[in-house]
């Protein structure tokens, strides 16, 4: 299924250093270090929040990609940086 991510709806979690955006089933989370290392420099969250809102087609393109847990997408710095190219690291075996 063809996610949409609502934009309007992302914000930043701090206990899970993640920024956190709605899509049509699922809830998109996107790890700052993961942003910082596709743009090579540290975020406040704020920043995060809006680096990622301006990458929301990519990280569109790995909703569909990463397997959702209990409806909630964690797009990591590995998901990010090879653009849902190559599985990680330990999860071959899924």
């Amino acid at each position: 299924m063809v996610q949409r991510l609502d934009i309007r709806s992302a914000r930043y979690d701090r206990m899970g250093e993640c920024v956190l955006m709605n899509g049509r089933q699922i809830t998109l989370a996107v790890t700052r270090d993961a942003l910082e290392a596709l743009y090579d420099r540290a975020f406040e969250p704020e920043e995060a929040v809006l680096k990622a809102v301006e990458e929301v087609r990519r990280l569109t393109r790995l909703a569909e990609i990463v397997p959702a847990d209990d409806g909630r997408v964690l797009i990591t710095r590995e998901w990010l940086l090879n653009h849902g190219r190559y599985l990680p690291a330990g999860a071959q075996g899924r």
